[in-house]
């Protein structure tokens, strides 16, 4: 995987922890931008990914794991965790997940809708499926009500869906939830 990413020309530079518990240490020194935790190669439990969450935005960690992972809607619906790669998948595609990741595209989208929702657009998505108002989204996330509501239409809009209840539909379809 670390070969793999030194070779992309969206990523700058590229460290790696053998030892999970270097992990925190590391990020207090490197300050990367992105975090990608191999979860298919090593066995890291829930305690380091729940604590990298607490110290890290899980919007900026992205897990390398298999599409068979158990765990996803957990780690994205209690975590927050949205980007995925997948250890099956070909280096190219791999790759390309990674730069749409990179250029703030949401990395748990299956790529026949690559590109179409926003990380932000993603977040409120997955609040509104689990039942949150609009007045509560926007305290959550520091936003105003309206932004929610504006959020809320341009993904009616971009996914030509009809209602709330259609994107929420489309949430457990895409695995978002």
């Amino acid at each position: 995987m670390a070969k793999m990413l030194q070779e992309m020309r969206s990523v700058k530079e590229v460290y790696t922890v053998a030892d999970p518990h270097e992990l925190h240490e590391s990020l207090k020194t490197k300050k990367p931008d992105f975090v990608i935790a191999d979860i298919y190669s090593r066995n890291y439990g829930n305690d380091l990914l729940d604590s990298l969450v607490t110290t890290y935005s899980s919007e900026r960690i992205i897990l390398h794991t298999t599409r068979e992972n158990k765990h996803i809607n957990y780690y994205n619906s209690i975590l927050g965790i949205c980007h995925f790669v997948y250890a099956e998948d070909e280096s190219d595609l791999i790759k390309r997940g990674i730069d749409k990741i990179l250029a703030g595209l949401n990395g748990l989208i299956p790529d026949n809708y690559s590109g179409i929702l926003t990380n932000r657009e993603c977040e409120v998505l997955r609040l509104i499926a689990l039942g949150k108002t609009s007045k509560e989204i926007a305290e959550q996330l520091c936003i105003s009500k309206n932004t929610v509501d504006t959020h809320r239409n341009k993904m009616l809009q971009k996914l030509n869906i009809a209602n709330s209840a259609s994107l929420v539909q489309f949430a457990y379809n895409t695995g978002l939830i």
